[in-house]
Formats: structure tokens, C-alpha cells, sequence
């Protein structure tokens, strides 16, 4: 194995996982909107529609 394999590895992993977290805000954000307005008061979900907030930015 060479030494740029363990590092390239690292990269892929880390995008991979960013992707999956990206993927996983996005269910959770359409799940809870589908709730009614009134279950997302009582839960503390915002009542915008604004999505999530611009990433590093």
C-alpha cells in the first residue's frame, strides 16, 4: 500500500460521511414539515421555510 492509498481513503470517507449528513437533515427537515403546523409548535420545530442556514458562509 502506498502512502498517498491512506490518505485518499481519509478524503473519500469524509465526503462520504458529510453526504450522509447532508442526506439525513434532509429527511429529517421533509418528515417534520409534513407534520401539522400545530405538532411542530408543541415539538419546537421553526415555523420558517427558510431551510437550513447557508453552510460556512
Amino acid at each position: 500500500m502506498t502512502p498517498i492509498a491512506p490518505r485518499l481513503y481519509h478524503t473519500v470517507r469524509g465526503y462520504a460521511g458529510r453526504l450522509k449528513t447532508m442526506h439525513d437533515e434532509f429527511r429529517m427537515a421533509h418528515f417534520m414539515y409534513s407534520l401539522p403546523e400545530d405538532i411542530r409548535k408543541d415539538i419546537g420545530w421553526p415555523d420558517f421555510e427558510g431551510g437550513r442556514l447557508t453552510r460556512g458562509r
